[in-house]
């Protein structure tokens, strides 16, 4: 606990001594706690204060608190995922600055995956099957597979059994044990857990698998961008570009980049595409 206060306490002062001048309030997810979320961006806040010339304050916010602090005005800009992004475009106005470059590059998609005995190999194949997935606000276990079997003519929310899972892992041991006969997983896990020694991705067929330049996850459903920083509507507009230029100039061999464990920011990518999904499933924020 000692350990931890210290740690808070530096990243404070670190962001006390940036150069006075308008504050500025980044909001970052912390789904694993603030101490994790401030290590994590800290780095972020000290440039963007050096940059900009202006306090930069972190806050981190809970996953189900991030759209209500946006919709209070709690902060001006916020990285958020992109199911968060519409909501906030749809409803509060926000608009993507920019989106982040990942590790593993600034897309991810959905899996389909079954058992490779099975002859489960395209959607069609899963018509009345038991499908194990993650809720239905999970982008890359739910949505963008509900969503591509829909387009292509399957509606596994009444053509086949979904069961819901409670974390990731579980959905494509579930298929290997043969309680499940396909399972939907975001990409990467997938190579995470074979390196891990749980799995062979080789032990299951890939449903309707695409195969995209640049990208090499096993997947099934097209790419979509993963994280955004979106600007608010109370953010001045010449900050917003100041922020815009100092967040495009990062590299991945920066400190600010190697902290935050990313390659850095780009353009912001379209988010059309994940628009269209929700829309076309009634989900959040075109529930009603």
């Amino acid at each position: 606990m000692r350990k931890a206060n210290c740690i808070l306490m530096v990243l404070t002062l670190v962001f006390l001594a940036a150069p006075v001048g308008a504050e500025i309030k980044l909001g970052v997810n912390a789904p694993r706690g603030e101490l994790d979320a401030m290590t994590q961006w800290g780095e972020l806040g000290n440039y963007l204060a050096a940059e900009m010339g202006d306090t930069v304050t972190l806050v981190p916010l809970k996953v189900a608190d991030l759209v209500k602090a946006c919709a209070q005005g709690q902060i001006d800009y916020v990285i958020a995922n992109p199911i968060q992004g519409v909501v906030l475009v749809e409803k509060y106005k926000a608009a993507p600055l920019v989106t982040l470059n990942n590790k593993n590059g600034a897309n991810f998609a959905g899996v389909i995956l079954a058992a490779k005995d099975s002859g489960i190999k395209t959607s069609a194949d899963l018509k009345g099957k038991s499908i194990m997935a993650l809720d239905k606000s999970s982008a890359g276990a739910y949505i963008f597979q509900v969503y591509h079997m829909v387009k292509a003519g399957v509606d596994p929310r009444t053509a086949a059994n979904l069961v819901e899972a409670k974390k990731q892992d579980d959905t494509p041991l579930a298929v290997k044990a043969g309680m499940a006969d396909a399972a939907f997983i975001r990409t990467g896990i997938l190579e995470a857990m074979q390196k891990e020694g749980k799995l062979s991705i080789d032990e299951f067929i890939i449903v309707d698998e695409r195969k995209d330049p640049d990208f090499s996850f096993v997947h099934s459903t097209v790419l979509y961008p993963e994280w955004f920083l979106f600007t608010l509507t109370k953010a001045p507009a010449e900050a917003s570009a100041k922020l815009k230029s100092a967040l495009l100039k990062l590299t991945p061999d920066s400190a600010v980049s190697k902290a935050a464990g990313i390659k850095g920011f780009v353009e912001a990518a379209s988010l059309d595409g994940i628009r269209e999904a929700l829309q076309t499933l009634k989900a959040p924020p075109f529930d009603n």
